[in-house]
């Protein structure tokens, strides 16, 4: 069966099913027992598919629910639910219910009630534990399975393009876009990646300064993605200087069986349709003692970027094609979980499995293509693929001790990239000035005989263990947790440079070098906060001893040129203080204002040896970086109108010396980043409007000379090397028009816009010292601004009857780049920076599809 008919069958399978559901009341199908208010809370949520959250004070967990009875509607049962509590409930709208605690009696003495809650409401989703121990919530953006899905958020390139302040890019010069990195608001241009990637608890090392890899972790079935902003050392460790992102799964039911199926078909302009299906399924296996959660889910991206000969191109005429709209990425994620509660210990194991499959580069040569003309064409003299896995094990407990939880998480990880890429585009390969003799340039190939080949392999296999004992009760004054960390990742980046002839040898090329890094990281934290009436003081404090060793072998049979011997040991350690703290004042319940500050690092580590620049391994230095925030919230929840501002600056150092290769250069002194977050929202009746804006300025603070006093960067040059550079301006507007329709009918109409505006520079690129050759090629610059509108219409349909769950099943049809934007983004070049062959990238294509969702 074709894709597009598989696509087309299984949304008409999703339809037939709930056409032949009765429709019935919205009542609850089910009782719910007796059970903690939490539990009770949750299978509410379940029942009604009524989203619930309450302040974080109210110990849901600890709090006994007396139950409901079947058949009761929402309002009575919810009134049932908290009979004797002291709570109330609010409908915030038809799908969304939030619960209060009583206020205080007019005149009393604030300074003896309890102190407002400084942290905002969450949904029930949200473990409290984990809350309590990675939230900064001044500083998180949360996003929940419903926007994840109204936003058609696939992965982290979808986060980059729409979250304000998160840039997400790859080297579009580099084979398939492998070499990939996230920046959050505008912290790069370290040794280190800056960006912290986790799933759930569970760091995701990186490759190198960068993410290695596009597609890192699955979207699907997920309980949400938070991105964090700011450093976050002494709580997520290492690499997290200018934040962190992390994806939150769903976890079993001990209670109740849910789950729901997933499909899409899609049709992109000029390019080769997607499509995508997935299932989910948990609950009990003995109830309230073992549970289980089970999800697959496949996808294929098509292409829109073709393979060209790039020998049979002319200005009259289009390319000769060898292989169209090449650029297919498929990908592929399973996940088994269960979980088994004894007594009040919690057992979870989980698998996890994820994949990758690139069949040629997104990017395309700039001197052969016309984007405005829908003509994207790649002129490598090879197709390029990309294959990319990981298997992740781990074993969750969790023993609620009277005082405290304790809870152990332990990970094996291990991870699979294999990577081919034409790397014929280098000025080194011919004579100086000369090339392969193209009149082009040097760097441009003359005939598919001068191929040269690079083979990537990355292996990368980390276990990491974590032990955590967190205060029991966030009611009370004084909460706490503290825990130790220790990680040991091994790392193998392997490269082959094979060619048939080199002019500057006159003799054919076989090129290997591998480099070995084993780095290992030992923590103990901390974190304390202390309420004092309308205050409160939090302060955290990681202790951290990082070491590796790391080993190039010897490569001989090289002629001098190429540099023989690559051949490098290394080795490091360090031993590092990274604190944090926090005020916080609540003059009311809707209203915050805080001020921060805290350090993030990143310890000392080596690039890779890489053949293809001729440079040997090179080790960087432990960095560090203070971030500073001043902050008001009006509205703590985004069920009223709110309204959130954050002033932030971050400023970090470098090192003395100036480290580069041929994919990045890391400018040595001082930096700064600072800029401000914004973000706003309100009802208006089944209208929802919301505006986030982030300005970001990053820059060099120092100026810098070479040894023959040229200057290669002065004081207030933009921070980073373009294309890869930050975007001042961000803006994503929101607006979504709900139409209540008869019974339990909903439809919906989104429209996200997404503005990012221009770096203009100035840019230490334009500098006549700046480049070791001299010079930088005149084509690296900023990208250009850009606007990306998304727009998406659905219709939802509840329905309570059938057994003891509700079910539910969205239909969407969905346009992104509504206005088929093609601005070319991240252009750059390869080899060295005098080479004017240039690639880039740019949007997908406008694309136009249909997705449907079951929920049971």
């Amino acid at each position: 069966m074709k894709p597009a008919i598989r696509g087309a069958f299984f949304l008409a399978t999703l339809a037939w099913a709930h056409a032949a559901l009765a429709a019935s009341p919205a009542t609850l199908s089910a009782d719910i027992p007796a059970q903690s208010l939490e539990s009770a809370l949750q299978a509410f949520s379940q029942l009604t598919h009524v989203d619930v959250t309450w302040p974080v004070g109210i110990d849901a967990a600890h709090r006994r629910s007396p139950g409901a009875h079947a058949g009761t509607a929402p309002q009575e049962a919810l009134g049932e639910l908290l009979r004797d509590s002291g709570l109330t409930f609010e409908f915030i709208s038809e799908r969304v219910v939030t619960i209060r605690a009583p206020m205080p009696e007019p005149g009393a003495n604030c300074l003896s009630c309890a102190p407002p809650q400084a942290l905002p409401e969450i949904p029930i989703q949200g473990r409290r534990w984990e809350e309590q121990l990675t939230r900064q919530p001044v500083n998180v953006r949360s996003l929940d399975p419903q926007t994840l899905q109204d936003s058609g958020i696939k992965g982290l390139a979808d986060v980059g393009a729409l979250i304000p302040g998160v840039d997400f890019g790859f080297f579009s010069s580099v084979g398939s876009g492998v070499y990939t990195d996230i920046i959050i608001r505008g912290v790069t241009d370290r040794h280190g990646s800056t960006t912290g990637l986790f799933f759930d608890d569970i760091p995701l090392p990186a490759a190198r300064s960068n993410t290695f890899g596009r597609a890192l972790t699955p979207y699907f079935d997920l309980a949400g993605i938070e991105i964090l902003s700011g450093a976050q050392g002494p709580l997520l460790g290492a690499d997290t200087q200018g934040g962190a992102v992390r994806f939150v799964t769903r976890q079993p039911d001990l209670k109740n069986y849910n789950g729901f199926a997933h499909a899409e078909w899609a049709a992109t302009a000029r390019g080769e349709p997607s499509y995508e299906a997935g299932a989910a399924l948990g609950g009990p296996l003995i109830e309230d003692q073992l549970g289980f959660r089970l999800s697959a889910w496949y996808r294929s991206d098509g292409g829109y970027v073709s393979l060209v000969n790039p020998f049979e191109c002319s200005a009259s005429g289009p390319c000769t094609i060898l292989n169209d709209n090449a650029n297919t990425l498929t990908s592929e994620s399973f996940r088994a979980a269960l979980t088994w509660q004894v007594s009040d210990i919690t057992i979870t194991p989980a698998l996890d499995y994820t994949s990758s499959r690139s069949g040629d580069s997104p990017a395309f040569y700039t001197y052969l293509s016309n984007p405005g003309a829908g003509q994207l064409y790649n002129g490598s003299l090879i197709p390029q693929p990309f294959n990319d896995s990981f298997w992740l094990g781990s074993l969750k407990v969790t023993d609620a001790l009277p005082w405290a939880e304790l809870e152990s998480v332990t990970a094996y990880y291990h991870r699979k990239g294999d990577l081919t890429v034409d790397d014929t585009e280098s000025v080194k390969w011919g004579p100086p000035g000369i090339g392969w003799g193209n009149p082009l340039g040097p760097a441009f190939p003359a005939s598919y005989s001068d191929l040269v080949t690079t083979y990537t392999q990355l292996r990368q296999d980390m276990f990491s263990q974590e032990l955590r004992l967190v205060s029991a009760s966030r009611k009370d004054a004084l909460t706490w947790n503290a825990g130790l960390s220790y990680v040991n990742t091994h790392d193998t980046e392997a490269y082959r440079v094979v060619a048939d002839f080199i002019p500057n040898l006159n003799s054919p090329l076989d090129f290997p070098a591998s480099t070995t890094t084993v780095p290992q990281r030992l923590a103990a934290y901390g974190q304390v906060a202390r309420s004092f009436g309308r205050y409160t003081v939090r302060a955290a404090l990681r202790i951290e001893h990082d070491w590796y060793e790391s080993d190039t072998p010897t490569t001989t049979g090289v002629p001098a040129l190429y540099l023989p011997q690559l051949a490098f040991h290394g080795a490091a350690s360090a031993t590092l203080a990274i604190p944090a703290l926090s005020l916080f004042y609540q003059p009311a319940s809707d209203s915050l204002y805080y001020l921060s500050a805290s350090k993030g690092f990143s310890p000392a580590g080596v690039d890779a040896a890489l053949p293809t620049c001729f440079q040997i391994a090179q080790p960087y230095p432990t960095d560090t970086l203070w971030s500073y925030e001043l902050g008001a919230k009006f509205g703590l929840t985004e069920e009223r109108p709110y309204l959130h501002l954050t002033l932030f600056s971050s400023h970090w150092d470098n090192g003395p010396d100036i480290l580069r290769n041929c994919l990045v250069t890391h400018i040595p002194g001082g930096a700064v980043s600072r800029g401000l977050e914004l973000k706003s929202g309100s009802h208006f009746g089944n209208l929802r409007a919301a505006l986030e804006v982030t300005y970001i300025d990053a820059y060099y603070t120092d100026t810098q000379t070479a040894g023959n006093g040229k200057v290669y960067v002065n004081s207030g040059d933009a921070l980073g090397t373009p294309p890869l550079v930050a975007s001042p301006w961000n803006v994503l507007a929101t607006l979504e028009q709900r139409f209540p329709l008869r019974g339990q009918l909903e439809a919906r109409i989104r429209a996200e816009d997404a503005f990012h505006s221009h770096n203009d520079g100035p840019f230490y690129t334009a500098n006549p010292g700046a480049s070791f050759y001299g010079s930088y090629a005149p084509g690296l610059t900023g990208d250009p601004a850009t606007n990306l509108l998304n727009l998406r219409a659905t219709l939802d349909l509840t329905h309570a009857g059938l057994a003891a769950h509700a079910q539910r099943l969205d239909i969407a049809l969905f346009m992104n780049n509504v206005f088929d934007a093609q601005p070319t983004l991240l252009k750059r070049n390869k080899g060295v920076d005098v080479s004017t062959l240039y690639y880039a990238t740019t949007f997908r294509p406008r694309t136009v599809g249909l997705t449907g969702t079951w929920e049971f």
